[in-house]
């Protein structure tokens, strides 16, 4: 018996019109579902449940097809994090940890463009995908820009997050910042990425250069 089970969810017939609701069918996997659950208000969090799928496989007949086996209930099992309103991804266990890369450099007047600074979860391609994917909404990067000579011309001004153009699977994210190259003087610059976490912590890129034409 089952002691820690915390919710059912029930799947109507295959000889009701209604099948499979309330599961939907993916429309990109043939054989595919997914359930778009509605956590109670009594599940504990942060914590990590378990979902456990039965499932009986039939062949367009109805039957087994040609299985010669009777029919029988397999399972799969997968799990999913539940976080608290408001929540601050962090279970000091594992420490976040990013890196900045400098995509645009060299800008002209008069032009309005977006600079961006690639955002890349470390360890590249081995970092926590389901602690640090949930988090990138709630991220919160500001700009500062400065002359050569450290004169602050732009002072955390806020910045937004975007995807990245291509084929960036392990490191997809960008820092955007819209720049309006009328409001500088040509010349060199050195501007820098602070990302503030939901936590209250934050991680500084080091300086790069912005150069406008």
């Amino acid at each position: 018996m089952v002691t820690n089970l915390a919710a059912t969810i029930d799947i109507s017939s295959r000889d009701s019109t209604e099948y499979p609701a309330p599961l939907c069918v993916s429309t990109d996997v043939l054989g595919e579902y997914h359930y778009p659950f509605l956590v109670p208000t009594d599940f504990t969090a942060p914590d990590v449940y378990f979902d456990v799928w039965y499932y009986t496989p039939v062949g367009a007949d109805g039957t087994g097809g040609t299985d010669p086996m009777p029919l029988s209930t397999l399972s799969c099992c997968h799990r999913f994090w539940v976080f608290p309103d408001a929540w601050f991804c962090n279970d000091k266990l594992q420490t976040i940890r990013f890196g900045f890369e400098p995509i645009d450099q060299q800008f002209y007047q008069p032009e309005l463009r977006t600079l961006e600074v690639g955002l890349m979860p470390l360890p590249l391609y081995d970092y926590n995908f389901n602690l640090v994917n949930p988090l990138i909404p709630f991220l919160n990067p500001t700009i500062t820009i400065q002359t050569q000579f450290c004169e602050t011309l732009v002072d955390k001004a806020a910045c937004r997050m975007g995807l990245r153009q291509g084929s960036y699977r392990s490191n997809p994210y960008v820092v955007q910042y819209d720049v309006n190259t009328s409001d500088f003087l040509k010349g060199t610059y050195q501007y820098q990425i602070t990302l503030n976490l939901p936590d209250g912590s934050s991680r500084v890129s080091r300086k790069f250069i912005l150069v406008i034409n």
